[in-house]
């Protein structure tokens, strides 16, 4: 049983480790360690009574966390969307990649005895991520080219919007840790790998996560201690000396550049009047979408554009799961709300309370970059925000 325990510790530190690094599909990808993880602990499950035992007293405790219930509930509404999606292999296959995600968190937030190790795994890609960013500009450099909104740099993110969603996650939470060390080391550790999330942001050039940074700040420094509010106000200097941010962020507000995302939401309209009740299928608005340009031309982006998803996680959530789908993932977002609650006002830790403001500040910049994009079919960024989120669960049950 020791043993059992210390291979499933190890395998799932290695998937934390290298999920963001290789490649999401495929035969040599992190999904391997994942599914070998799975298989593990239902085999454990069948032999060792101890840990039936184990999982029957956890119960109780899952039964009265609201997150897991809900997030259990939208995944349970994921495989009833098979049944009326266009495309059911691809709804069952995401479902099942869901329950995956739901999984990893359930290991964090109630197998783990201590986080020390998880934060390092993080913190270690995190610095890969950035390392890796650097060297992708240098490159491009190198070749002659230039770093405009037609380069963008993806690190091993794949896509460069991921590379942003998934440094915004990583930031605040690295900021925290650098305000609650009394180590000169780990303090400057911190700072350096605070430079390179904000390289992978500003690189990316993603739009929605370079509006997200400068709210996030300012919003942790509310939270935090607002004598220090000031210095939120150098990130905006400084995303407009960088002539990369600048383009991007100023684009923004230029209606003429997002006319696409426009077009895209009048189509999820459309979906949306259509499939009010059921949605069209998880991960299926892209397998629908073809189907609705070419009844509404006049809604095409470009010829042979192809939406994956709606640009906005709320109309995702509808066009795909329909009216109960939106409902619990309402109650998903108070839910969390409530977790960051009980943290603050039961913690007599400082320490605690300043890393919650920073996954907090985390989670909420990374919900502002969805309003005008979509990451719940990103399997690098929404594994993060699951391990993030188990990670919260696990310090509210574990508070002294």
């Amino acid at each position: 049983m020791k043993i059992y325990r210390k291979v499933v510790y190890i395998l799932l530190l290695l998937y934390i480790t290298i999920y963001p690094i290789l490649p999401t599909y495929g035969i040599i990808s992190a999904d391997t360690v994942l599914y070998l993880l799975a298989l593990l602990y239902i085999l454990s499950l069948l032999l060792f009574n101890e840990e039936r035992i184990e999982l029957i007293s956890l119960i109780k405790n899952i039964v009265n966390n609201p997150c897991i219930l809900i997030i259990s509930c939208i995944n349970i509404l994921m495989y009833l969307s098979t049944f009326i999606a266009t495309d059911k292999h691809i709804a069952l296959t995401n479902s099942i990649r869901f329950s995956m995600y739901i999984f990893v968190f359930y290991l964090i937030a109630y197998k783990l005895k201590e986080l020390t190790a998880i934060f390092k795994c993080l913190i270690f890609t995190g610095f890969l991520s950035g390392i890796f960013s650097i060297s992708q500009i240098i490159y491009t450099l190198y070749l002659g080219y230039s770093i405009d909104p037609s380069i963008r740099i993806p690190s091993f993110l794949e896509n460069p919007n991921n590379l942003s969603a998934y440094s915004i996650l990583l930031i605040f939470i690295v900021i925290s840790l650098l305000i609650n060390t009394k180590y000169k080391k780990k303090k400057f550790l911190y700072l350096v790998l605070i430079i390179l999330l904000l390289i992978n942001i500003i690189f990316s050039q993603s739009r929605s996560s370079l509006l997200s940074i400068i709210i996030g700040f300012m919003l942790f420094y509310i939270l935090w201690n607002k004598k220090y509010l000031v210095i939120s106000l150098f990130i905006p200097i400084i995303l407009f000396i960088i002539p990369q941010s600048r383009v991007r962020f100023l684009q923004i507000f230029d209606t003429t550049q997002n006319s696409s995302r426009f077009k895209i939401w009048e189509i999820t309209k459309l979906m949306i009047k259509d499939n009010l009740l059921t949605g069209v299928g998880y991960e299926n608005f892209s397998v629908d979408y073809p189907i609705y340009i070419n009844n509404y031309p006049e809604y095409s982006v470009h010829d042979e554009y192809l939406a994956l998803h709606p640009h906005n996680i709320f109309l995702k959530i509808q066009v795909e799961l329909g009216i109960l789908g939106s409902i619990l993932f309402v109650l998903l977002i108070l839910s969390i709300i409530y977790t960051f609650y009980k943290i603050i006002t039961n913690s007599v830790n400082n320490d605690i309370k300043v890393l919650t403001i920073g996954f907090g500040t985390s989670l909420i910049s990374f919900g502002l970059m969805n309003l005008i994009d979509c990451y719940i079919g990103a399997p690098k960024v929404i594994i993060t925000f699951f391990i993030l989120l188990g990670i919260l669960t696990y310090i509210k049950n574990n508070l002294s």
